[in-house]
């Protein structure tokens, strides 16, 4: 494969992430992938993404490349913070751990109104999905400790390929596959 040409896209740019939806790997028949982009989603009826709705300005997806030569690998992370520790957040805590040992699939939607989707690829399939890998709250010592109530939350995985955006139909394929946060 030769080295691909880039063209500078003159465009604001604005970082950050809006919103993201988690599910299950399992619960996924198969999702289509062309050129390197998502184009559908295919789940039972009663399967669905579900979204969670972490602290404004707190969800971050990243990806790394290392390797030498011709092994590259690639940690993908998703990190997030829930305000208010409670039942809810508990409940989603657990749902996590329950969810990691067959893998979790996330799709993001970052503030360029771009959507991402982690914990799948076209080779693996859902084979190495999202595992929670860090779950932590902490109550905080004083009414002024700003970060006090919170509870941070960080999904890993590492594949050979890198996150994969989704084509207008896939975004319309993902939105069926999609239910709102309860």
């Amino acid at each position: 494969m030769a080295i691909a040409t880039y063209a500078r896209v003159c465009a604001k740019n604005v970082a950050g992430n809006s919103q993201i939806w988690l599910s299950e790997a399992g619960n996924i028949t198969s999702i289509t992938v062309v050129a390197g982009e998502v184009t559908v989603f295919t789940m039972l009826s009663s399967n669905k993404f579900m979204e969670v709705q972490p602290k404004r300005d707190s969800l971050i997806r990243s990806d790394e490349g290392t390797g030498i030569g011709s092994n590259i690998s690639y940690l993908h992370k998703i990190e997030m913070v829930f305000s208010k520790l409670a039942l809810g957040v508990n409940t989603l805590r657990n749902s996590l751990a329950d969810a990691s040992p067959c893998g979790i699939v996330a799709v993001t939607k970052d503030s360029n109104g771009e959507y991402w989707l982690t914990g799948w690829n076209d080779t693996d399939l859902g084979n190495r999905g999202l595992e929670l890998r860090i779950d932590s709250g902490t109550s905080g010592e004083a009414a002024t400790n700003a970060e006090g109530g919170l509870n941070s939350i960080t999904l890993e995985t590492t594949s050979g390929y890198l996150d994969l955006p989704l084509t207008a139909a896939g975004i319309t394929s993902f939105a069926d596959a999609a239910t709102a946060a309860s």
